[in-house]
């Protein structure tokens, strides 16, 4: 019985994350083509600070399933959304300022094409 509840727990997990990461993609997708419509350069660096933060949430929770989990300190579900949340505002906090720089190169890229958009 128990066996089967974290079966379900974990196809829950699985089917949340898949969503979040789509959610997240698509997100910025519609923040880039907002940004290219309006010619906008501050959102635009917006959009690639947002987009390095989702990249360094990913890289941060793919270190952390890498550590050995403790019999311990099992808190169960509450503990894994608490984590989840935590690796988050870790990924915010990381990419502050100038971050890992991943955003200030996506923006040199993609701003060359909102220059070339407004000389057509």
């Amino acid at each position: 019985m128990v066996s089967s509840i974290n079966g379900i727990n974990n196809n829950v997990d699985l089917n949340i994350k898949t969503s979040q990461t789509k959610a997240e993609q698509s997100g910025f997708e519609e923040m880039l083509q907002q940004v290219q419509g309006e010619k906008d350069e501050k959102k635009l660096m917006d959009a690639c600070r947002n987009l390095e933060s989702v990249f360094v949430n990913m890289m941060f929770k793919q270190m952390q399933s890498t550590v050995e989990k403790s019999e311990l300190t099992d808190g169960g579900y509450g503990e894994e959304i608490f984590n989840d949340m935590l690796t988050e505002k870790y990924a915010e906090e990381a990419t502050k300022g100038s971050g890992l720089g991943l955003a200030q190169v996506m923006y040199k890229q993609l701003s060359k094409n909102i220059t070339k958009i407004e000389e057509v």
